[in-house]
C-alpha cells in the first residue's frame, strides 16, 4: 500500500522525454476524456469563466498562458466555450510544453480538431516552465491545470513565482489532492476502461505526486502569493488563483 503522508519522488513516464512513439501520443490523447469525466475542465472554468466575462464587457482581448498545455485540450477547450458566449469573447492563448515532440502533436491535433477561426486563437510553442522566456506583465492570466504535481516543491514555488511575473491580472492553477480515494479511483477506472501503458502508470502515480491542502498552499505563499483563493473541488483537485 502507498503512502499518502508525503510526496513521492518517483517520476512518471510522461516526464521522460526520451518516449517519443505512440505510448506518449497515445496516452496524451486518453487524458482528453480523463479530464472531462473527473472535472478537469469545469475545475478551471469555474474560475475562468467569470473572469472573461467580466473582461469582455470592456472588449477586451484577454491573453492567456497555459503552462505544460501537454495535447493543448485545455485551450481547445477555453477557446472553443469563449467562441459559443453570445457575444463570443476574445481570448488569446499561447500553449507551452517542454517536449517538443508533444508540442508538435498537440499542433497537428489542434488543426485536426478545430476550425481555422479558432486554431488562429492558439499558438503552440517549446518552453520551460521552469524558464519562462516571456517578459513581465506580458499576459494577462497564466494558467497550469494538472501540470504543478510533476514538480518537486522548490521548483513548483519557482514556476508559481514566474506565472506571477508575467501576467498582470494573476494566476490560476487546477492541481491535484493526493488521497487515498483518489489514488484507488483512478486506479480502479484504468483498469476498467481501455488505457494504454502510460496512462495506467501515470495517473495513480500523478495522484500520489499530488497535494495536501498544506503543502500547496505553502508553496503559494513561498512564491510570493499574497491574496489568492485555495478550494477544494471534484474529483480530488485544488483550484488555486489570484483572479
Amino acid at each position: 500500500m502507498p503512502s499518502f503522508q508525503i510526496r513521492t519522488n518517483q517520476d512518471e513516464l510522461m516526464d521522460d522525454f526520451s518516449i517519443q512513439d505512440e505510448r506518449l501520443t497515445d496516452a496524451l490523447e486518453q487524458l482528453r476524456p480523463i479530464n472531462q469525466l473527473l472535472g478537469g475542465y469545469a475545475t478551471t472554468m469555474e474560475v475562468l469563466a467569470p473572469f472573461l466575462k467580466m473582461r469582455t464587457q470592456s472588449n477586451q482581448t484577454t491573453r492567456i498562458l497555459d503552462i505544460g498545455t501537454g495535447i493543448g485540450d485545455f485551450p481547445e477547450y477555453i477557446v472553443r466555450w469563449a467562441a459559443a458566449q453570445s457575444p463570443a469573447i476574445n481570448v488569446e492563448i499561447v500553449a507551452i510544453d517542454a517536449n517538443p515532440v508533444t508540442v508538435d502533436y498537440a499542433r497537428e491535433a489542434l488543426k485536426k480538431r478545430l476550425p481555422p477561426d479558432l486554431q488562429a486563437k492558439i499558438k503552440v510553442e517549446v518552453a520551460d516552465a521552469l524558464a519562462l522566456p516571456y517578459a513581465d506583465d506580458e499576459f494577462d492570466v497564466a494558467i497550469a491545470a494538472m501540470f504543478l504535481h510533476h514538480f518537486a516543491h522548490e521548483n513548483a514555488v519557482q514556476i508559481v513565482r514566474s506565472m506571477l511575473r508575467i501576467s498582470k491580472q494573476g494566476i490560476l492553477i487546477n492541481d491535484l489532492h493526493r488521497h487515498p480515494l483518489a489514488y484507488y479511483g483512478i486506479y480502479a477506472l484504468t483498469r476498467l476502461l481501455p488505457a494504454v501503458q502510460m496512462v495506467r502508470n501515470d495517473a495513480p502515480l500523478s495522484v500520489l505526486r499530488g497535494f495536501k491542502f498544506p503543502e500547496l498552499k505553502n508553496i503559494a505563499e513561498s512564491a510570493g502569493l499574497v491574496d489568492f483563493s485555495l478550494k477544494w473541488r471534484y474529483a480530488f483537485r485544488w483550484v488555486l488563483h489570484t483572479i
